[in-house]
C-alpha cells in the first residue's frame, strides 16, 4: 500500500472524505492549526492531562496554550469557549472541540469538528512505527493542510504526491506558501495492512480491557475511567484510578509480585514538566492535579500478556484490600 492507497483507505474507514498522511501524529496536530490559520496571538484550549505532544503543537504553532480542567470520572477535557483541541484519552472518544487529538483511538471522525488527527506510533492501535492522519470533510481546509504538510507546493485536497514530470520541468513554481517538510514515507504506508486488519486490531483491544474490567469488579477503591453516555472506548489502554496516590506503588510492585507486567502511570501533567512550567501554575488544573498520581494502566495491545497482568491485578487488589472492598 503506497500513500495514496492509505489515505484513501483510511479516510473511508473513518469517514472522513479528506485524508492527509503526515510523518507522526505531532505533526498532523501543527498542521490542523496552520490551516485554521492558528498562530502568534492565538490561544487553544488543550487538557493537561496527556502526552505533552497535544501543547508542542500549539506551540509549533506559535499560540498560547491555555490549560482546562478535565471531567472527574471520563478524564476528557471539559468545554471552552476558545478554540479546543481534546484529546479522546485511554481511548475514551471526545466529544466537542475543533480539532480532535484521536492518537489514542480508531474512532469515527466526527463532521462537526473541523480536523480529526491520529497516531501510528510504536505504541498506537495501528502501529507502524510512526506516522500520522489528519482528516476532514472541508475540502479547502484539506488543500490548506496538505500544501502546509508538503513544504508548501500548490496541491489538491487528495493529492499525496505530485507526478515526477511536473516536478522535472524547469517552469514549475514549486513553493505555493510557506510548509513544513511533514510527508509520509510510502514505506511506513506499506506496513498498514486495509480496513479488515484495522477492524480486528479494534476488537483486540476491547477483548484485552474485559480482562481487567473482570479483575477490579466489585472493588470500591478502584474506579475505571467512565465512557460517557452515548460514547465508545477504543482501549488503548485499560485505565482506573486509584483512591489514594499512596496505593500507587504497593499496587505496581504486588502486581509484578504476582507475574504481571508493572502498569503504565499516566504523564505527568504537561504543565508540571520543567520545559513547560512556566505555562501555568499548580492549581490551574485541580482535578487533572488530583487524578495524576493515581491512575494505573494496563496494556491492551496482547490477549495473552493481559490476561496474565490481568490476573496479578486481581490477586494485588486481594492483597492490598486492608479493610477495603
Amino acid at each position: 500500500m503506497n500513500v495514496t492507497d492509505f489515505e484513501r483507505e483510511f479516510g473511508w474507514y473513518v469517514g472522513a472524505q479528506f485524508a492527509v498522511a503526515c510523518c507522526n501524529g505531532t505533526a498532523t496536530l501543527h498542521t490542523a492549526l496552520a490551516a485554521l490559520d492558528v498562530g502568534p496571538g492565538s490561544e487553544v484550549a488543550v487538557p493537561p492531562l496527556t502526552m505533552s505532544a497535544t501543547t508542542i503543537a500549539v506551540l509549533h504553532a506559535g499560540a498560547r496554550p491555555v490549560f482546562v480542567d478535565v471531567d472527574p470520572e471520563t478524564w476528557l477535557m471539559r468545554p471552552s469557549e476558545l478554540l479546543s483541541m481534546p484529546v479522546s484519552l485511554y481511548g475514551v472518544w471526545s466529544t466537542g472541540g475543533a480539532i480532535d487529538d484521536a492518537a489514542q483511538t480508531l474512532r469515527q471522525h466526527d463532521d462537526r469538528r473541523k480536523f480529526t488527527s491520529y497516531s501510528f506510533q510504536a505504541s498506537k492501535i495501528l502501529a507502524l512505527g510512526e506516522g500520522g492522519m489528519l482528516v476532514t470533510n472541508d475540502e479547502e481546509l484539506a488543500v490548506r493542510a496538505r500544501e502546509f504538510a508538503s513544504l508548501g507546493y500548490r496541491m489538491r485536497a487528495n493529492q499525496a504526491r505530485i507526478a515526477k514530470d511536473v516536478l522535472k520541468s524547469p517552469s514549475f513554481e514549486r513553493h505555493h506558501r510557506l510548509g513544513w517538510n511533514y510527508r509520509m514515507a510510502d514505506a511506513v504506508a506499506d506496513r498498514a495492512g486495509y480496513r479488515a486488519i484495522w477492524q480486528a486490531l479494534r476488537r483486540g483491544r476491547s477483548d484485552c480491557a474485559s480482562l481487567y474490567r473482570d479483575a477490579i469488579d466489585g472493588c470500591s477503591w478502584i474506579k475505571a475511567q467512565r465512557i460517557p453516555d452515548g460514547g465508545a472506548h477504543d482501549y488503548w489502554a485499560y485505565a482506573v484510578a486509584l483512591d489514594a496516590a499512596e496505593l500507587w506503588h504497593p499496587f505496581a510492585e504486588a502486581v509484578e509480585r504476582y507475574g504481571g507486567t508493572r502498569p503504565f502511570a499516566a504523564w505527568r501533567l504537561t504543565y508540571q514538566e520543567p520545559a513547560f512550567r512556566h505555562l501555568a501554575e499548580d492549581g490551574t488544573c485541580p482535578v487533572a492535579e488530583s487524578l495524576q498520581p493515581r491512575i494505573v494502566a494496563g496494556q491492551t495491545n496482547d490477549y495473552e500478556s493481559a490476561n496474565r497482568n490481568a490476573e496479578a491485578w486481581y490477586r494485588a487488589r486481594m492483597e492490598l484490600n486492608g479493610g477495603r472492598h
